[in-house]
C-alpha cells in the first residue's frame, strides 16, 4: 500500500530462545503483586473538564485510571504538555535530549493520514520511499536509511506498536487507526529500545481500554470512489479488566489507469484490535494485544518517463518507443509462460496482498525499589504480490513475490523507579525471526528467459541494553547507555534458476548455506543543561549499530546474490535547544547534528554479464553527513496555532567505488566503475512542513478551518541526473464542525489541493526501462464522525 490515497477514516531452534522465554516466563508468574503507565499526558492549562476530554474526544480518553487531559494540540488558546514515553518513562518531550516530534492522533486524522507513507509530511527530516512501489517502504530519518525492496534485511528506522518492534519491511506499512499519538526519534537507538538501528525509531502509541464505556465512529468519502469506516467500544468487563475493541476498513481509490482506460489502484483492506488490560493489584498489571489485517488491494503501477530502449539496448536496431507524457498512465502485462509460473492470468492487474496477524503480553510489576516489565510477542505475516516495474505491457521486467515471515521476542526490563536523583532502565532482548522467500522475475521478451530464486533464512538477535541518568544539580544531568549485541543470520538452500520455455537451464545454481554474525557494542553519552527554566540545552554522542544481510534479489549468480554485506556504523553528535514561553503559548526547538558512517550500507549495482545492472547492496566505507531541524509551535491568539518544522542534511563519501554504468562487449556486458569520493549521498537535502488553523467560537459549536503545506527538495540517485526526483510542494486544507461537547463533528480535507504532478520515485530494473511512481493527484473527502 502507497502513498497519499485518499482513503476515509472512520472510527467506529536455533539459538537457545527457550530459555530465554522460560526465565522470563517464570519471573512472570512468580511475581505477584502498578506498572509505570505506558502512555498518560499531563493536565492541560485549560477550563475544560477531564470527564470532558475523556467522553468527547475520542483520540483522549482515559488511558488509565487517571483520565488523559491532553492530545498534543492546542487548547484554550496555550500549548499543551504531553508526556511521551520514548524513554520508557513518562516525560515531557522539552525534557528529553534527542531530536523528536509527537504527531496527536487527532492530526492524523484531521490531515488524513492513512498509512506510514504520508508521516514524511508532518514531521522535518523523515523520508518514506515505496521501492518500486512493490508492497513495502524504506524509511530514511536525516538521510540515514535502507533501499531495498527484498524483506530479509533489517531496517535503519525501527518501527515499534506499543513498544513491540517489526523487523520485516513490508509488515509495517499497516493501517493507522485507533491512535493516541506517534513519536518520530531521530538519530541512532538502541540503549532503550529492543532493536538496534542508525537512523532513528517511530512508535506507535495506541489508545488504551477506558473505565468507562465509550464507543465512536468515522464515516469517510472521497475522490475516486474511496471510502474509509472506523470505529472503537471501549470500556469495563470488571472492577480490574478494561477492553478496546476497534477496527477498520478502506474500499475503492483507484486513480491509475492503462492506455485502455482500465482503472488501477483499488484498495481493499480490513484491520481489527482486541486490547484487554488487567489491574491484579496496586502493583502488578497485565495487557494483551490481539491484532490482525487483510490486504487484497491492487498494487501502484510505474509509469515510464522517458522512451522505451530496452530493446535497444541489446539490439541497436530495434526500435525505441515513445512515452505517454501522462504520468497516471501505467500499463501491465506479462507472457503466458510467466503468468503460468505464476497462478495468474498474462492480463491480470497488479496486486499487493499483505496478511499480519499476531499478538503481544505485557507483565508490569512494581517493587519499591524497582519496576519489572516483560513483553512477548509474535506475529505472522504473508505477503504475495505481483508487480510490473517496466510500466510496459510486455514480459520485460515483471516481478513477483511471495514471503512468509514471522517474528518471536522477548524483552526483559527493569526500571528505576519515580522521580530519584539517579534513574535507570536495563534489560534483556532476544528476538527470533523465520522467513521463506520465493521471488520470480519474467525477463522472456527481452532476455529469452525468466528467473525463480528461493531462500529460507533465520535471524537470532540477543542484547543487553542499559541507560543511566543522574542529576548532578537540579539544572544539570548527564546520562549514559551501553547496550551489547549479538546476531546471528543464516540463509539456507538459495537458489536462482533460469528458466526458458519451462525448462530450468542452471539446475545447480544453488547456495546450500551462507550465513554472517557480528557482536557489537554501541551506547550513548549525553548532558543536559537547564540554564534558565523552561529552557534545556543538551549536547550527546551515540554509537548505532545496524545490522549485515544478503541481497537476495537480482542476480542469476546465488554466490555474489548470497555474499554477505556488512554491518553499518554509525557516530552521532547532536547539540540542541529546547525553548518555550508558556506567558507567549510559544514553543520552539532546533537541533544540529554531525554523523560518521563506517561501511555504510548502499543500494547500488551489481553486473550480470547477461542483463547488464542489477541492483545490489554494497558496503561504501567511510561518508560523512551533518545538519539540523527546527520545531515550533506557536498560538498568538486564542484559537490559532502555527506551526512549522523544517530538516536540513547534505553528506558525502569519503571513500566509495561503484559500478555506475555497463557497456556491451562482444555480446556481453562489461561494468564501467566511478570513484565517488565527494559526490553527493542520495536524500533531500531539504524537509519543510507547516500548518496554521483557526478554531471560530460559534456559540455552542465550534468551526476549525485549516491549511498546511510539505516541502520535499530534489532526491539526487546514485545512478545519476536522470533518476533524480524532483522536489516537490503539497499544499492541503481541512474544514470541521460539530458542538463543542464533541459528540459528533462533520469535516472535509483536500489533499495536494493545487493538483501537483510529480513523483516520489524514479528507478529502473532493466536498462532502458526508466520507471516512476507518481505521486496523488489532488484528492478530497468528507467524514462524519460520532462519539459517545
Amino acid at each position: 500500500m502507497f502513498a497519499q490515497k485518499a482513503l476515509f477514516s472512520l472510527r467506529l531452534q536455533p539459538f537457545s530462545h527457550r530459555y530465554v522465554l522460560l526465565a522470563s516466563g517464570v519471573l512472570l508468574f512468580t511475581l505477584s503483586g502498578q506498572a509505570l503507565a505506558q502512555t498518560q499526558t499531563a493536565p492541560a492549562k485549560t477550563a475544560h473538564t477531564a470527564d470532558k476530554n475523556k467522553s468527547k474526544n475520542r483520540h483522549s480518553p482515559a488511558q488509565a485510571a487517571k483520565p488523559a487531559k491532553a492530545t498534543g494540540n492546542a487548547v484554550e488558546g496555550g500549548t499543551e504538555e504531553v508526556l511521551v514515553t520514548s524513554e520508557r518513562r513518562a516525560e515531557s518531550p522539552q525534557n528529553i535530549g534527542t531530536s523528536l516530534s509527537v504527531i496527536s492522533g487527532k492530526t492524523l486524522t484531521t490531515r488524513n493520514v492513512n498509512n506510514v507513507f504520508d508521516l514524511q509530511y508532518l514531521t522535518p527530516s523523515l523520508q518514506v520511499t515505496p521501492q518500486f512501489g512493490s508492497g513495502q517502504y524504506a524509511f530514511a530519518i536525516r538521510g540515514v536509511g535502507f533501499n531495498d525492496y527484498a524483506s530479509n534485511n533489517s531496517p535503519t528506522v525501527g518501527v515499534y506498536v506499543d513498544e513491540v518492534a517489526n523487523p520485516v519491511p513490508f509488515a509495517t506499512n499497516g493501517m493507522m487507526f485507533d491512535i493516541q499519538r506517534v513519536e518520530v526519534l531521530r538519530g541512532p537507538q538502541g540503549t532503550l529500545y529492543g532493536r538496534n538501528t542508525t537512523g532513528g525509531a517511530i512508535n506507535y502509541i495506541l489508545n488504551k481500554p477506558t473505565s468507562t464505556f465509550h464507543a465512536g465512529g468515522d464515516v469517510q468519502y472521497g475522490r475516486f470512489g474511496s471510502t474509509k469506516i472506523d470505529g472503537y467500544i471501549s470500556g469495563p468487563l470488571s472492577q480490574k479488566l478494561r477492553y478496546r475493541l476497534s477496527g477498520e476498513t478502506e474500499q475503492g481509490g483507484a486513480w491509475q489507469h492503462n492506455s485502455d482506460g482500465i482503472k488501477l489502484g483499488r484498495v481493499n483492506r480490513g484491520a481489527a484490535r482486541l486490547l484487554l488490560d488487567y489491574q491484579a493489584t496496586d502493583t502488578l498489571k497485565f495487557e494483551f494485544n490481539l491484532h490482525g489485517s487483510r490486504d487484497r488491494s491492487d498494487a501502484n503501477g510505474l509509469h515510464l518517463y522517458s522512451p522505451m530502449s530496452a530493446f535497444n539496448a541489446l539490439n541497436p536496431s530495434a526500435p525505441i518507443y515513445p512515452v505517454s507524457s501522462d504520468r497516471y498512465e501505467t500499463n501491465w502485462g506479462t507472457s503466458s509462460e510467466f503468468a503460468k509460473q505464476l497462478g495468474i492470468r498474462p492480463n491480470t492487474k497488479p496486486f499487493s496482498h499483505i496478511d499480519v496477524g499476531g499478538m503481544s503480553f505485557r507483565a508490569e510489576k512494581k517493587l519499591p525499589f524497582v519496576t519489572i516489565t516483560d513483553l512477548i510477542s509474535y506475529d505472522n505475516m504473508q505477503r504475495q504480490t505481483y508487480m510490473n516495474f517496466d510500466g510496459w505491457s510486455s514480459a520485460l521486467a515483471d516481478v513477483a513475490f511471495n514471503t512468509r515471515a514471522s517474528v518471536l521476542a522477548n524483552e526483559l526490563r527493569f526500571t528505576s523507579p519515580g522521580k530519584r536523583r539517579l534513574t535507570w532502565v536495563g534489560g534483556i532482548y532476544y528476538a527470533h525471526q523465520y522467513m521463506n522467500d520465493h521471488y520470480q522475475s519474467g525477463f522472456s521478451d527481452l532476455y529469452g528467459f525468466d528467473e525463480d530464486l528461493r531462500y529460507t533464512q533465520m535471524v537470532n538477535t540477543i542484547s543487553g541494553f542499559g541507560q543511566a541518568t543522574y542529576h548532578i544539580t537540579p539544572k544539570l544531568r548527564i546520562t549514559g547507555g551501553l547496550r551489547i549485541e549479538h546476531e546471528q543470520r543464516t540463509l539456507s538452500n538459495m537458489s536462482s534458476y533460469e528458466i526458458m520455455n519451462g525448462v530450468i537451464t542452471n539446475p545447480g545454481n544453488v547456495v546450500r548455506h551462507e550465513g554472517t554474525d557480528y557482536t557489537l557494542p554501541s551506547g550513548k553519552f549525553e548532558i543536559q543543561y537547564n540554564p534558565i527554566k523552561n529552557d534545556m540545552l543538551y549536547a550527546s554522542f551515540t554509537r548505532g549499530i545496524k545490522s549485515g544481510g544478503f541481497t537476495t534479489y537480482n542476480s542469476g549468480s546465488v554466490g555474489v546474490a548470497s555474499a554477505p554485506f556488512k554491518p553499518e556504523s554509525l557516530l552521532a553528535y547532536e547539540v540542541g535547544n529546547k525553548f518555550s514561553l508558556p506567558s507567549q503559548h510559544l514553543r520552539f526547538n532546533v537541533a544540529g547534528f554531525y554523523y560518521e558512517y563506517s561501511n555504510q550500507q548502499i543500494q547500488s549495482a551489481s553486473l550480470n554479464p547477461k542483463t547488464g545492472l542489477v541492483g545490489s547492496i554494497v558496503n561504501a566505507p567511510r561518508s560523512h553527513m551533518y545538519g539540523g531541524e527546527i520545531e515550533a509551535e506557536w498560538h498568538p491568539l486564542r484559537g490559532l496555532t502555527l506551526s512549522q518544522s523544517a530538516g536540513f542534511a547534505v553528506g558525502a563519501f569519503d571513500k566509495f567505488s561503484s559500478l555506475y554504468s555497463a557497456h556491451i562487449v562482444n555480446g556481453l556486458y562489461v561494468g564501467d566503475y566511478r570513484n565517488r569520493k565527494g559526490e553527493e549521498l542520495p536524500f533531500p537535502k531539504f524537509t519543510v512542513n507547516g500548518s496554521v488553523s483557526y478554531t471560530w467560537d460559534l456559540g455552542r459549536y465550534n468551526l476549525t478551518t485549516g491549511i498546511d503545506y510539505s516541502l520535499r527538495s530534489t532526491y539526487h540517485s546514485l545512478f545519476g541526473s536522470l533518476y533524480n526526483v524532483a522536489g516537490y510542494t503539497l499544499w492541503g486544507a481541512d474544514m470541521s464542525f460539530g458542538p463543542k461537547d464533541g459528540k459528533w463533528t462533520i469535516a472535509a480535507f483536500g489533499k495536494n489541493i493545487f493538483d501537483k504532478k510529480y513523483d516520489v520515485e524514479r528507478n529502473y530494473f532493466v536498462q532502458g526501462a526508466n520507471i516512476a511512481l507518481a505521486g496523488m493527484p489532488a484528492t478530497w473527502g468528507v467524514r462524519l464522525s460520532v462519539n459517545y
